[in-house]
């Protein structure tokens, strides 16, 4: 079988969360690894016998790596995306996509013109019991779906944080770092989207509470809130 040479860049929380699944994985191979540390690099080039980069564009220069995984921080996807798409790399992008739209954009127009694969890791869209959701929902066993509230309890604010991951401008915050996973999950059991124009959302990012209203499709409403479990523990 041939295997899916992978390149990470970042070599951080989201890569090591990732790890056992793509050392089991008999699909793929990890063959090289972007990150400014010298001591990560060291460790990567040990466990993985692959090419340890100093700098993603050496890593995107790599003819060994066919896709790049990108778990770098937030502010960092859109560029790193297009650089790794201008070298005719497929990408698994971190969770947010982007901290812009236009960044969005940007990256799928960069994916579309070098003819490569473009997916953000959302991954519990792929979650057996939520494709089973889907399902019981298309079938109609529940009838029209008119609403969904979801809640997400993490403890986000009690793990180790830096400074930008706090600062909404940055991409930090509870609404990038969790309310995504809560979205993508509903739009795909209801096999609907949100359309320009139709969401919109607000919240608090720094003090860990996120919410939103979505309108998807202008039929099903979402009602999305994420707290982080310190707010929780307070009495919110």
């Amino acid at each position: 079988m041939k295997k899916l040479r992978i390149g990470v860049v970042g070599l951080g929380r989201a890569f090591t969360l990732m790890l056992p699944a793509l050392s089991r994985d008999p699909r793929v191979e990890l063959v090289a690894a972007a990150d400014p540390r010298p001591q990560a690099r060291q460790r990567f080039a040990e466990d993985f016998k692959g090419a340890a980069h100093e700098s993603v564009e050496d890593l995107c220069r790599n003819p060994a790596v066919e896709a790049v995984y990108i778990a770098t921080p937030h502010q960092f996807h859109a560029e790193q995306a297009r650089l790794a798409a201008s070298h005719g790399k497929h990408l698994l992008v971190e969770k947010p996509m982007a901290l812009t739209l236009e960044d969005c954009r940007s990256m799928i127009d960069a994916a579309r013109k070098a003819r490569v694969a473009l997916i953000v890791g959302h991954s519990h869209s792929f979650d057996r019991p939520i494709l089973q959701t889907r399902k019981i929902i298309e079938q109609g066993l529940v009838g029209k779906v008119r609403m969904i509230t979801a809640l997400n309890f993490t403890d986000f604010l009690y793990r180790p944080r830096r400074p930008e991951e706090l600062d909404t401008e940055r991409g930090g915050g509870a609404v990038f770092n969790q309310g995504g996973m809560v979205f993508i999950v509903n739009s795909t059991i209801t096999g609907n989207t949100a359309r320009g124009g139709d969401a919109s959302g607000t919240g608090q990012n720094g003090g860990g509470f996120g919410g939103g209203v979505f309108n998807l499709n202008g039929d099903l409403t979402l009602t999305n809130v994420t707290l982080a479990e310190n707010i929780v523990q307070a009495g919110t």
